[in-house]
């Protein structure tokens, strides 16, 4: 009995750890998606003020979202 009792608890928390991955994975996804929109609503002049440019959009928002 209490085999099943841990094997449900287990079951639980392994459970619980999926979907807070598929959270913390679906709130990256929305992080990375604003960015490169708010990015792509700026000119190219202020681009250029950050350091960027239209071609490293992506890549900087990802770094931003995701890390190195």
């Amino acid at each position: 009995m209490a085999s099943i009792t841990t094997n449900i608890a287990l079951n639980t928390h392994s459970l619980s750890n999926v979907f807070a991955q598929i959270k913390d994975r679906a709130v990256k996804l929305y992080m990375y998606r604003k960015t490169v929109s708010e990015l792509r609503s700026l000119s190219r002049l202020e681009l250029a003020d950050l350091g960027l440019n239209y071609g490293n959009i992506k890549s900087v928002a990802r770094e931003a979202v995701y890390g190195a």
